[in-house]
């Protein structure tokens, strides 16, 4: 037996595994510096542009990612608000700004979880909301048609900084960059229309050289003005491993190609099981988002093979438009042929992207988030612990099957060998 141990919400599954199996993990090496080390070398060694640039601004805004995020603002904000503090801008001067993107709107208690209480105390915090008109303002119209809308208080900042974490992304190559303030303060039609270009060539995990969707992000970053970013590449422990200071694409590049040999791990050939990690919270926080792990499994499982999810889904499905697509049709093709039919729309994307693993290979997910109906919508088997779904899947599986475990999936690319240098 072979024991496995995947994060879940905020504690762990334990089972045990009656195969060998590869474990396919982003780094976890031990680092010879600490996070906040490689915080102060990357603001000391800023890329393209400096946080001196914004002296004699009056004010300034800070904007991070809401809590379906892992971003250190612990360290991060701190870091940048003792920066502004040289350059004379003072804490009474600043808000933070939770992207939220087209999730909700993000009440005052959980702003103070997200960037902490010591960062609450010192400055303003506030969520923004994609839906509030009178909230946002209006820049014109990208070459790709996209309309510019972003939050106001944000387009009316004399400095504009933006923090992340340089995750993979399924559909803009990798997060972070602008994609903070394209997607995370952008209006519900500049989402939308951004977001309706997922089914072009090369919108797709990892790639971001001809991506129509990451090249949208950074033409709406330029036309809205970021003068600064704090970008960070995480390891298995969340630790920082890499940072990168400066301009909003200069930086965010050098970011990209720093995190790949971090989070771009090569696996020789696709198993018959793939045992996927939503990685814990918040990253499994709902199915909205630990929809990413079952895709990025999804490109190393063998045709017909099956696919465990590993997500506790605490706010359960995560998105009313989701649950509704996936009530188009009875089974997944039926749900994917009137989607396409229809007008884009945010939610539904999910649907497509879910489905793509759902055409590919049996599902089924561990979760004690879901209900049973849940499951039944999203057309997929659902056990509440990993044990069960291990001996669910044995009855599928040949006498010795390829295995593979990717404990933290949403951060992770794993690469068939043979299709590696399509990312590099």
């Amino acid at each position: 037996m072979h024991h496995l141990k995947i994060a879940y919400g905020k504690d762990y599954l334990q089972a045990d595994l009656p195969y060998p199996y590869e474990n396919i993990t982003i780094s976890d090496r031990e680092l010879s510096y600490t996070s906040e080390q490689e915080v102060e070398r990357a603001l000391l060694n800023p890329i393209g542009a400096s946080i001196e640039d914004m002296r004699g601004a009056k004010n300034a805004v800070i904007v991070t990612s809401d809590a379906t995020r892992p971003v250190p603002n612990h360290l991060l904000i701190p870091a940048l608000l003792e920066e502004l503090n040289k350059i004379g801008v003072k804490e009474k001067d600043v808000t933070v700004l939770i992207g939220t993107g087209l999730h909700r709107v993000v009440p005052q208690e959980e702003c103070k979880q997200i960037v902490g209480e010591d960062v609450y105390s010192r400055v303003k915090v506030v969520s923004h909301d994609a839906w509030d008109d009178h909230g946002l303002k209006r820049f014109g119209t990208t070459s790709r048609g996209t309309p510019v809308v972003v939050n106001k208080i944000y387009a009316e900042a004399d400095a504009k900084i933006a923090i992340g974490v340089l995750d993979p992304h399924q559909f803009a190559g990798y997060a972070a960059g602008a994609k903070a303030v394209s997607i995370g303060l952008g209006g519900e039609a500049q989402i939308q229309a951004n977001h309706a270009m997922l089914t072009r060539p090369n919108a797709e995990l990892g790639i971001i050289k001809g991506n129509p969707i990451r090249e949208d992000i950074d033409e709406i970053g330029a036309m809205v003005g970021i003068d600064f970013i704090l970008n960070v590449v995480l390891n298995s422990r969340k630790e920082i491993v890499h940072a990168v200071a400066g301009h909003f694409l200069e930086a965010h590049r050098v970011g990209v190609e720093l995190s790949k040999n971090v989070l771009q791990v090569p696996v020789a050939e696709p198993g018959d099981l793939v045992i996927a990690g939503g990685g814990g919270y918040p990253k499994d926080i709902d199915l909205y988002q630990a929809q990413k792990a079952l895709l990025h499994a999804t490109f190393v499982v063998k045709e017909g093979g099956t696919l465990i999810l590993v997500a506790k889904c605490e706010e359960g499905i995560g998105s009313e438009k989701f649950k509704q697509t996936m009530k188009l049709g009875e089974s997944i093709q039926e749900v994917l042929k009137k989607f396409a039919k229809m007008d884009f729309y945010v939610g539904g994307h999910k649907a497509y992207l879910w489905g793509q693993s759902l055409l590919k290979a049996n599902v089924i997910i561990v979760s004690d988030g879901l209900t049973y109906e849940d499951a039944q919508i999203m057309k997929v088997k659902k056990v509440e612990t990993l044990q069960q779904a291990i001996d669910m899947a044995q009855q599928d599986l040949s006498r010795n099957p390829k295995v593979l475990v990717i404990p933290k999936a949403s951060s992770t690319i794993p690469m068939l060998t043979q299709d590696a240098t399509v990312l590099l």
